[in-house]
């Protein structure tokens, strides 16, 4: 009777011991902690407008500004915390985030801060149910921050990169981004393996300059004037450059979000300059994916800034054949598009947005279908060469096409210099002052 008596009381300790976080709020006075909270908040703030007899709960890790959210949403809000805190702790102790503790029950905010940081949370719940272009950014918790102090490289240095397999080191290949014949915006490519990827030297072979060039024939085939101006060698060749990962094939796969992984690891090797818009080719497959868009948080000595970049994935199931519509499709993303106010934008009326950034009919190369012919908005309504008033952002008008018009712009940017998908007024000089800052 004693042991069994001893065993139920280990039981019990060990059992409160692994829940001690459920209901606890969170109390690391940080509003960089709390800002990232803001877009779990908002989306749960549009739920229960619509669902005011429901409940909602937000949990949080956060260490040094890095964060990992979850909420959960229903009736039974004891069930809420208990999920919502198990989803958290287990990505949190995945990323390495630290513990997870309570941020808000419904439209009550129950993180500790002091007296100073309380009046900037409350400057950041002003904004909800506004039109907010932060509510409309990736948002996502699996966003990687690049520390600039740790591991990194800066692009105006990467000839001191090294490969890391002696056998990368062939003829015609680069780790660097070779010297520029133009001082403009361009687009440059990056051929990526995994760490145990066979080469199958798609850059040195020429590949990669292949499906480069043929989306640009199709580009200006189908707009009938322009095209991306494209980082060129002097001889002429497209400048590819080569990246080798730290981690696995198989490793990538199992990576919560391995698009994005592959976009800091190209940001952690200097490809950050902001007059480059980078077009990432890796050789092998993740998961069924054809294409992503890449971000990562760079953490600049003049504040955040997020590096945005198209990911095509040559060892998909479509295989090499037509991967210039991957490329074309998340370099148009990367640049913002589809804006959300396009008239065809699709409806998701469960997701954070709303919306999603692509279109509601086939046809287009930006469709959310079959593409079909591949068409850039061919009737100039939705996001190329359009007339809408209340959208202001054109791909028409991108820096990184020529010929380049008079009053071009720059990916449009929150204040927080994150590429947002809607913008009501695009403001060159934010997005200007937003990738100065990449210059350090």
């Amino acid at each position: 009777m004693k042991k069994l008596l001893a065993i139920f009381i280990l039981f019990f300790i060990s059992y409160g011991a692994a829940n001690a976080g459920v209901k606890e709020p969170g109390k690391i006075d940080s509003l960089l902690c709390v800002t990232g909270a803001m877009d779990a908040y908002k989306e749960t703030h549009e739920y229960l407008k619509k669902n005011p007899k429901k409940n909602t709960v937000i949990y949080m890790a956060c260490d040094n500004g890095e964060y990992n959210w979850n909420w959960r949403q229903g009736k039974n809000l004891e069930s809420l915390h208990k999920k919502s805190f198990k989803e958290c702790t287990k990505y949190a102790k995945q990323d390495g985030k630290g513990e997870c503790f309570l941020f808000s029950i419904n439209n009550e905010v129950v993180w500790e801060l002091s007296e100073q940081k309380e009046k900037g949370l409350k400057k950041l719940l002003a904004k909800i149910g506004k039109h907010d272009e932060d509510l409309y950014t990736s948002g996502s918790p699996a966003s990687k921050i690049v520390d600039p102090n740790k591991n990194f490289v800066k692009y105006s240095e990467q000839k001191k990169l090294t490969y890391q397999n002696p056998k990368d080191n062939i003829p015609g290949r680069f780790l660097y981004d070779q010297e520029d014949v133009t001082d403009d915006y361009q687009v440059h490519a990056i051929y990526v393996l995994a760490s145990d990827s066979k080469d199958k030297q798609y850059d040195a072979k020429g590949l990669i300059e292949k499906i480069v060039l043929d989306g640009n024939k199709h580009l200006k085939k189908k707009t009938k004037e322009k095209q991306f101006r494209l980082d060129l060698t002097k001889d002429g060749k497209l400048d590819v450059s080569f990246l080798r990962l730290p981690i696995t094939k198989k490793e990538l796969n199992e990576h919560r979000d391995g698009t994005v992984f592959i976009a800091a690891e190209t940001v952690r090797n200097g490809f950050y300059n902001p007059k480059k818009l980078y077009s990432i080719f890796y050789q092998d497959s993740y998961k069924r994916e054809w294409g992503q868009v890449g971000d990562a948080i760079l953490a600049t000595p003049t504040g955040e800034v997020e590096v945005v970049s198209g990911v095509t994935y040559l060892g998909s199931p479509m295989g090499t054949k037509d991967a210039m519509n991957p490329h074309l499709h998340e370099l148009f993303h990367a640049l913002g598009f589809v804006q959300l106010c396009a008239p065809a934008a699709v409806i998701e009326k469960n997701s954070r947005w709303g919306k999603n950034d692509h279109l509601n009919f086939s046809g287009d190369i930006m469709s959310d279908r079959d593409s079909g012919s591949k068409n850039i908005d061919s009737k100039k309504k939705q996001y190329y060469g359009h007339s809408n008033k209340d959208c202001p952002m054109d791909l028409r008008k991108s820096v990184f096409l020529e010929p380049t018009e008079k009053n071009a712009q720059l990916p449009p940017r929150t204040e927080d210099c994150k590429l947002t998908r809607w913008v009501k007024t695009y403001n060159h000089q934010r997005s200007l002052d937003c990738m100065a800052k990449l210059d350090f």
